[in-house]
């Protein structure tokens, strides 16, 4: 147990270097809710929530602060199910998305049991699932709309 543990922690240092980079990202929008050229940041932002709440879990992590690991868990869940549309549905992508719905499950019995190490556990292995997950819809271009050309996003009176 005590090289998962070491493993698991070793894990979570190595992604808290990534944190910083992302944390208050907040940029006001200029666009209004309208713009059809808003519409793509509904998933951007959606993703940066899922960000935030894994932030969240792995604050949870490293304080061992299990209400902290189960409402950020909890909270990743109801994200996860509004994000789901938001991607073209293949089989590749249903099984990472039913691992990360695992994974996030396995997180939320470890947290209900105290058991930080299997929580870290799972908040590895969803952390793997999303990598890979990002990497299959960048390559295969699944859910990505086409870039449109700035002349199809004008009405024909503005033109």
């Amino acid at each position: 147990m005590t090289r998962l543990r070491a493993a698991a922690l070793a894990t979570l240092a190595a992604l808290l270097l990534f944190v910083p980079a992302t944390a208050g990202d907040d940029k006001p929008k200029d666009k209004p809710k309208d713009d059809p050229k808003a519409k793509p940041d509904a998933k951007a932002e959606l993703m940066k929530k899922k960000l935030a709440l894994s932030q969240k879990i792995l604050e949870g992590l490293a304080l061992e602060d299990f209400d902290k690991i189960k409402t950020g868990a909890d909270d990743l869940v109801t994200v996860r199910q509004a994000a789901a549309f938001m991607v073209g549905k293949t089989a590749k992508y249903e099984v990472y998305a039913n691992d990360f719905q695992k994974h996030l499950e396995e997180i939320q019995k470890a947290a209900k049991k105290k058991s930080v190490e299997a929580a870290a556990l799972g908040y590895v292995e969803m952390t793997l699932t999303c990598v890979r997950c990002h990497q299959y819809v960048r390559d295969e271009k699944i859910g990505a709309a086409p870039p449109l050309r700035p002349d199809v996003l004008t009405t024909k009176t503005e033109r």
